[in-house]
């Protein structure tokens, strides 16, 4: 788009500037004046056209100018969102396994605990850790039991908790 217009500009540039050349030899040569007014507001067209052109490249640019400060911004918020981000995981996870040392998790608890707040279901573990959803159950029911929790809504809940704001009473 913008080599179309600065083609566009130089080409009426240089018809105004071929039919100025026309209208002074015309004059010279006694042209009828209604042959010069023609030719006067070609020139006119002319150059009214390159300064509509000039002042549209002249507001595209600005705008793009305008847009590329904005994306600029917009990475700086992403990029601060994203490091907040991966501190305020990194704290979450640090919460997590804290938790989970406190409770005395054997090693396969941990796993299966770490599933569980995925949202994962007794036989979807079962199946990624190749064991039998029997086993897997019971290692839930002393999940729950060494936390001190009555289920998987109470146990997700406890981890959930930390990271609402406190509601407003």
């Amino acid at each position: 788009m913008k080599k179309e217009r600065l083609i566009s500009g130089f080409l009426l540039l240089f018809v105004g500037a071929l039919t100025l050349i026309d209208i002074f030899e015309d004059f010279h040569e006694g042209a009828s004046i209604a042959h010069l007014v023609i030719e006067i507001a070609i020139v006119a067209i002319s150059l009214g056209a390159i300064i509509y052109i000039t002042g549209e490249y002249l507001k595209e640019k600005k705008h793009i100018e305008q847009l590329e400060g904005e994306k600029k911004l917009l990475r700086e918020i992403a990029e601060g969102l994203k490091q907040k981000s991966e501190v305020f995981v990194e704290g979450l996870s640090s919460h997590i396994d804290r938790t989970f040392n406190e409770w005395s998790f054997s090693d396969a608890e941990r796993d299966i605990a770490l599933f569980l707040l995925k949202g994962l279901s007794p036989k979807k573990i079962a199946e990624i850790r190749g064991s039998s959803e029997k086993t897997v159950r019971h290692q839930i029911s002393s999940i729950y039991k060494k936390a001190k929790l009555n289920g998987r809504e109470e146990f997700t809940a406890f981890f959930l908790e930390d990271l609402l704001p406190p509601a407003n009473l």
